[in-house]
């Protein structure tokens, strides 16, 4: 690379976010001015399954794959005779709660890192419930969450006591703790040898480790996990420069932010005060409800979590969290093993295909210069058949409750369930349900909003974004059965754009104003065809439908089943069908009436 003489490009400066998900890693890298992605790299994460219920990713894996997408990037620019030295900073953006244990002085993981949606540590939740005597929200007042497998604490323990090694790196104070955050910016500064291992506030809220009033890591939670402090990285603010670049072609260049997604996401979409909303719909799907200042202990399974933190004297905002585990999953679930492909539509989304209503070109879509390989997420493509009117007369009820049912009930015992089938049940029936599915899920998250802020304002606008946010059909259901105006940005990458401002505020380059003025996309509204006995009448066929669902453990494997008339005892069937308490007293009346009828007998 060549130096430009302190010349910015016609494109000025430029910020990259690098963005490890779920399925995908990818780096994107924007222009400042007007938040136009000039180039990107994706590559597809393969998360493993070794055991049934078990998300695991190889953490030297992952790294490799975010040093090339980040390499890739760069490179591109190249190719687009755009100078890499316009990159002033690098924003880090994570999926959530996905754990990390590695050796600091070998560099080395001590084990495959824990999925967020990973449920291995039922039994550690279990035994943990068992010492708070089944108090879900034991700890809640302290981190904000509720006692579930998808917080990195659990996942720690289990790490703990399973996996050969993780205990004497402990004791040894050779073991470091990380979410997916710090793991790659302790690699990208360094590692070994100079890497800092830290992390922000959003993803350290989701430890259930940190004291969410205070965001320091809570003494007393790490003694009741028995979890070291010494392992736990430093907390920082979203928006500061944790270090610089070690190696690469980025060499010297400031991280300058670092949030989890779904924190990352509200602030792209600018949901930045008191009382917004933003829902992101992937795998999962989240909904993030801005408290301002103010921490809302939930009474009806919201979480209590931060927001962000734009700098490290800055406000420290919260918010209510409702996370429901499954949604994207849940669709590609069915399409995968019962071979449900919807038919593409005639008419695509202008936001999928990056064109503005009126026909122009959507630079914050479409790159100068992208490079996908082996993408996990095809794009998403309308599906005709899911709107027919047999879809919706189908009566079928989809449960996804794949490993357990989080917000707003939190039972992790909790399993998928599908009602209403009949030999008439179509395919697209089907999926119609599991589209209906996700928005029943978010109205459960927004009734309990509406329980926990009773003095707030209803919400009556809700922001999207994520994958299956491309779906306009999806979104004009959610506003259905919801009865909320949705705006949808039209961008694919809100948790991203909310990295780059994180990063330009850190560095000076971006403020607020600027950022609303020139780099706040355009947006699609969708308002509700429902009325409200309509949209009532498929919720209440939902929550009966939820109930057994939340029931499935109720009867043990172990409890005692007797079948009538196995053969054993002749007349079993017949005492079983008479109630014991009509069967003592009418042989009570019997006798006494033969005793009666003995003495008149003999007068």
């Amino acid at each position: 690379m060549h130096g430009n003489g302190g010349h910015r490009s016609k494109f000025g400066s430029l910020i990259g976010v690098l963005y490890i998900g779920h399925t995908s890693c990818k780096c994107l890298i924007y222009a400042t001015r007007n938040a136009e992605v000039l180039t990107c790299h994706e590559l597809s994460l393969e998360p493993l399954s070794p055991q049934s219920g078990w998300v695991e990713f190889e953490p030297l894996a992952l790294w490799k794959t975010a040093r090339v997408c980040l390499e890739t990037a760069v490179q591109n620019l190249i190719i687009l005779d755009i100078n890499p030295h316009d990159i002033v900073a690098v924003g880090v953006c994570n999926q959530r709660e996905t754990t990390v244990l590695w050796d600091r002085t070998t560099g080395e993981p001590l084990c495959n890192a824990i999925g967020w949606c990973d449920t291995r540590t039922s039994s550690v939740v279990g035994s943990i419930l068992q010492r708070v005597r089944g108090k879900k929200n034991y700890f809640k007042s302290v981190c904000g969450l509720t006692v579930s497998t998808c917080f990195s604490a659990v996942k720690i323990r289990w790490m703990m006591e399973n996996v050969d090694g993780v205990q004497s790196a402990m004791d040894e104070g050779r073991a470091a703790f990380g979410t997916l955050d710090s793991w790659i910016i302790w690699k990208l500064t360094g590692g070994v040898e100079a890497g800092i291992h830290v992390t922000d506030v959003t993803n350290a809220s989701r430890t259930m480790l940190m004291n969410l009033e205070r965001r320091v890591w809570d003494e007393r939670l790490c003694r009741f996990f028995r979890i070291p402090c010494k392992i736990l990285p430093e907390i920082r603010s979203c928006s500061e420069v944790y270090g610089y670049i070690n190696d690469g072609p980025l060499s010297g260049i400031p991280i300058a932010s670092c949030l989890g997604d779904q924190q990352a996401a509200l602030l792209g979409q600018m949901c930045l005060s008191a009382g917004q909303a933003n829902c992101t719909i992937d795998e999962g799907m989240f909904v993030l409800f801005n408290t301002a200042q103010e921490i809302i202990d939930s009474d009806h399974g919201l979480l209590s979590t931060v927001a962000f933190q734009l700098g490290a004297r800055a406000n420290v905002y919260y918010a209510l969290e409702g996370a429901i585990a499954h949604a994207g999953s849940s669709i590609g679930w069915l399409k995968r093993t019962l071979a449900l492909e919807p038919m593409a539509s005639d008419a695509m989304n202008n936001s999928v295909t990056g064109l503005f209503p009126d026909g122009t070109a959507n630079t914050q879509l479409i790159a100068s210069f992208c490079s996908v390989v082996s993408s996990p997420v095809p794009p998403y493509v309308e599906p005709k058949t899911i709107v027919s009117s047999g879809a919706q007369r189908g009566g079928v009820i989809f449960v996804p409750a794949f490993s357990g049912y989080y917000t707003p009930y939190w039972r992790y015992k909790a399993r998928g369930m599908m009602f209403g089938i009949t030999l008439q049940t179509t395919p697209q029936q089907i999926l119609y349900a599991a589209h209906e599915a996700i928005c029943h899920q978010v109205r459960e998250v927004l009734e309990s909003l509406a329980k926990d802020c009773p003095t707030w304002p209803r919400l009556t606008k809700l922001t999207v974004g994520g994958d299956l946010s491309e779906q306009r059909l999806l979104v004009q259901m959610l506003s259905d059965l919801n009865g909320v105006l949705v705006e949808r940005p039209q961008t694919s990458t809100p948790a991203c754009l909310g990295a780059m401002l994180a990063a330009g505020l850190a560095t000076e380059i971006l403020s607020i104003d600027q950022f609303r003025q020139n780099c706040v996309p355009p947006i699609d509204v969708f308002s509700t065809a429902f009325n409200s006995s309509q949209r009532d009448m498929k919720f209440r066929r939902w929550k009966m439908a939820v109930d057994r669902c939340l029931n499935f453990d109720s009867v043990s494997d172990s409890d005692p089943v007797k079948l009538i008339g196995d053969g054993r005892d002749p007349d079993s069937y017949v005492r079983c069908s008479i109630p014991g308490s009509l069967f003592i007293v009418s042989s009570f009346v019997l006798i006494v009436a033969a005793q009666l009828m003995k003495q008149q007998g003999f007068a």
